[in-house]
């Protein structure tokens, strides 16, 4: 059951992905790209522990992961909002 809902996170983050450059693709918005990238790195890693048999997800490569996907959420949103004060 557990590698079943890794499966369905590694997809819907995938989906969340390609939902984000599209919106990239007809706005240029710099805002989706950053959020396209960062779901799609959560869907590798999603996919990569669930590949791993998913026994534990408090090692150091998963948590980094997790850490760099938060951060590019946060990094596009600081851009965000440094581009609309000029």
């Amino acid at each position: 059951m557990q590698l079943f809902l890794l499966g369905m996170i590694c997809m819907g983050s995938a989906v969340a992905g390609l939902l984000f450059l599209r919106f990239w693709r007809t706005g240029r918005d710099r805002l989706f790209l950053w959020f396209a990238s960062a779901f799609f790195l959560e869907a590798v890693n999603r996919a990569a522990f669930a590949w791993q048999g998913a026994r534990d997800e408090a090692t150091a490569p998963y948590l980094v992961a997790r850490l760099v996907f938060f951060l590019l959420i946060f990094i596009g949103i600081v851009d965000k909002n440094l581009r609309s004060r000029r």
